[in-house]
C-alpha cells in the first residue's frame, strides 16, 4: 500500500443538503433530436422508394421480390444512428411502409406482417453488430466484414425470413410456406450485402473520398461504374450466341468487380454490385438472362445464389485491404510521433536542465562564492546550503528514474514499481493504493514494459483526469501478470485519443503487443478510466521468491 496524506476531497460546502433538490437537467441535447429528425426523414424517404424499387423488381404473380432494398436502408439507418433515437426512425418508416404496400395493392394484414418482419431483421442486425464492433467501422477490417455478415447477412435475414413467410400465408397472399422463407433469406440477404455497405460507406467516408480525389480518381470511378453497366447490359440483356459461352462470361464482370475492391474498397465494390444486380434482376424478371432453366423462379434464385456468392468473398478482400491501408497509414503516422516525441522528449530534458538544475546549480555556486567571502557566516548558511543541494540531488536522481529506473535491476519489479509510485506521489501531491500478490519473479523486460506503462498512465491521470486518488493493482495468475489503473476524473474519448497525435496511449499499446499481451481502456465522460494491461507469463518456468 502506497499512501500519501491528504486534505479531504470535498469540503461541507461541496456536499448539497439532503432535501435540496438537483436542478434538472435537459435529458436529450438538441442537436441530438435533430440528428434523430434528420435521419428519420432518410429513414422514411428512403424506405418509400426501397420498397417502390422492391415492387418494381417483383416478377409478375410472385409474392417475393427479387431485390428487397428497404430492409437494408433501415438496417443502415440504424447502424449510422445512436440506440437512443431508433425508436424515432422506426416510427418513421412506418407510414413510409404502409404508404407504399397499399400502393402496391398489398392486403392490410399481409403489410402489417411485413412491416414486423422488416423492422425486427433491421433491429436484430442493428444490435447485434453494435455489440462487436463500432458500426460506421464495420467495413474497415475483415473482422468487421465477418460480423456483418454473421448478423446482417444471416442470422437476421434467416430469423425473420420464417415470419415474413408466415404473415404471407396466413394472409392468403402465397402458398409454400418453406419455399417462400427460403426465396425471402436470399432476397433479404442479397440487398443487405450490396445496399448496407453503400450507404454505411458513403455516408461514413464519402465526404472525405469528394474532397480528397483527384481529377483521375473522378475518371477512373466514371470509367469503371460505364463499364459495370455496359458489362451488365451486354451479359443479361441478349441472349448469347454461343449457350456454351455462358459460364466465360461471368468472368467479365468479376474482373471489374475485382477492379472496384482494389482501388475503391467496399463502397465501390457495393456500388459496383448494386450496378450489376439491379440490371441483371431486372432483365431475368423479364424473361432474359444466360440461365438455361425455363422456370422464372429458378432463374431468379440462380441470380441471387450467384450474386452472392460472388460478393462474400470480395467483401473479405475488401476488408482485408482495407486493414492494411488502415495499419500502413497509422505505422507512417507512428514513425512520425515516435520521431516528433524524440525530439520533444529531448526539448524537456534540455529545458529542465538548463532552466531548473543548471540555474540551482548556479545559484548554489554564488552563494559558495558569498560564503567564502564571508567566512563568518559559515555556521549559519551550511544547513541551507546543505538543503539546497540535497533537493537538487534529489531531482536529479528522480529525472533519471524517469528515464531509466535502476531499482527494477536492484529492488525487483515489484519492489521498484511501488518505489517509484511513492516518490510520484510525493512529487505529484495525490494519493495512490498499490496492491500487489506477485509472489514470482518478473523478468526484467516485463517489468520496464509494466514501469512504462504505469508512469504513462500516472502521468495522463495526473494531467487530464483530474482526480486526486488512484489505484494500481498487480495480480498474479497461474498464465499471466495484470496490471490496472484507475482513476475517478473526468473520462476522455478513447477512439479520438487513439487517434490524435499524442503517442502516450499507442506506445503503451505497442509496448504490451511486444510482450504479447493484450491492453484495453474503459473510460467514459466524468465515469473515469480505467487501463487493463495483461500480460503472459509463465509462473512454473521461474522460481517462486520475494516480490520482485
Amino acid at each position: 500500500m502506497v499512501t500519501r496524506s491528504l486534505a479531504p476531497l470535498f469540503s461541507r460546502a461541496d456536499i448539497a443538503p439532503v432535501d435540496q433538490p438537483k436542478p434538472r437537467e435537459s435529458s436529450v441535447p438538441p442537436a441530438l433530436v435533430l440528428k434523430a429528425v434528420r435521419l428519420a426523414l432518410v429513414a422514411g424517404i428512403g424506405y418509400y422508394f426501397g420498397t417502390r424499387a422492391g415492387f418494381a423488381l417483383t416478377p409478375s404473380g410472385q409474392p417475393n421480390s427479387a431485390f428487397w432494398p428497404p430492409n437494408a436502408i433501415l438496417l443502415a439507418v440504424l447502424l449510422l444512428a445512436p440506440r437512443r433515437i431508433w425508436w424515432a426512425l422506426v416510427v418513421a418508416v412506418i407510414p413510409a411502409h404502409f404508404l407504399a404496400q397499399l400502393q402496391a395493392g398489398v392486403p392490410v394484414w399481409t403489410a402489417a406482417a411485413w412491416l414486423t418482419s422488416n423492422t425486427s431483421e433491421a433491429l436484430i442486425g442493428a444490435f447485434c453488430i453494435g455489440q462487436f464492433v463500432r458500426p460506421t467501422r464495420v467495413f474497415d477490417s475483415v473482422r468487421g466484414v465477418f460480423i456483418f455478415v454473421l448478423f446482417g447477412v444471416l442470422i437476421a435475414p434467416f430469423a425473420t425470413s420464417f415470419l415474413d413467410a408466415a404473415g404471407v400465408i396466413l394472409t392468403g397472399w402465397g402458398h409454400g410456406y418453406l419455399l417462400l422463407s427460403a426465396e425471402r433469406f436470399w432476397t433479404n440477404a442479397l440487398a443487405e450485402l450490396i445496399i448496407v455497405p453503400v450507404i454505411v460507406v458513403c455516408a461514413s467516408n464519402g465526404a472525405t473520398w469528394i474532397k480528397n480525389a483527384t481529377l483521375g480518381r473522378y475518371c477512373e470511378a466514371g470509367l469503371l461504374g460505364l463499364s459495370m453497366a455496359v458489362a451488365a447490359f451486354l451479359i443479361f440483356g441478349f441472349e448469347p450466341f454461343l449457350p456454351s459461352t455462358t459460364p466465360a462470361l461471368f468472368f467479365v464482370p468479376l474482373v471489374l468487380l475485382m477492379w472496384a475492391t482494389a482501388r475503391f474498397g467496399a463502397g465501390g465494390l457495393s456500388l459496383s454490385l448494386l450496378i450489376i444486380s439491379a440490371t441483371a434482376i431486372w432483365f431475368v424478371i423479364h424473361g432474359r438472362g444466360p440461365f438455361p432453366s425455363a422456370s422464372l423462379q429458378e432463374n431468379v434464385l440462380s441470380l441471387q445464389v450467384l450474386l452472392c456468392t460472388v460478393v462474400l468473398p470480395l467483401m473479405f478482400v475488401s476488408g482485408f485491404m482495407t486493414e492494411s491501408r488502415h495499419t500502413q497509414a497509422s505505422l507512417r503516422q507512428l514513425s512520425a510521433n515516435l520521431i516528433n516525441a524524440q525530439e520533444q522528449e529531448r526539448c524537456r530534458i534540455g529545458r529542465e536542465l538548463h532552466d531548473d538544475i543548471n540555474q540551482r546549480l548556479a545559484m548554489l555556486s554564488v552563494e559558495l562564492q558569498l560564503l567564502e567571502e564571508n567566512p563568518s557566516e559559515v555556521k549559519d548558511r551550511v544547513q541551507q546550503l546543505r538543503n539546497e543541494a540535497i533537493d537538487i540531488s534529489n531531482d536529479v536522481q528522480a529525472m533519471s528514474h524517469e528515464l531509466h529506473s535502476s531499482k527494477l535491476e536492484y529492488l525487483g519489479v515489484v519492489a521498484g514499481i511501488k518505489s517509484w509510485c511513492r516518490e510520484f506521489a510525493e512529487r505529484q501531491a495525490i494519493e495512490i493504493d498499490l496492491t500487489s500478490d506477485v509472489t514470482s519473479v518478473l523478468p526484467f523486460e516485463v517489468g520496464v514494459s509494466l514501469l512504462r506503462v504505469l508512469q504513462e498512465a500516472l502521468h495522463n491521470a495526473v494531467k487530464h483526469s483530474g482526480g486526486k486518488h488512484l489505484e494500481v493493482q498487480i495480480s498474479q495468475r497461474s498464465h499471466e501478470i495484470r496490471l490496472t489503473v484507475t482513476d475517478s476524473g473526468r473520462g476522455f474519448d478513447i477512439e479520438s485519443a487513439m487517434q490524435g497525435k499524442g503517442l502516450g496511449l499507442i506506445s503503451m499499446r505497442e509496448r504490451v503487443r511486444l510482450l504479447h499481451g493484450t491492453f484495453a481502456i474503459k473510460s467514459r465522460p466524468m465515469g473515469g478510466t480505467t487501463i487493463d494491461v495483461r500480460v503472459p507469463f509463465d509462473a512454473e518456468s521461474v522460481s517462486p521468491g520475494a516480490a520482485a
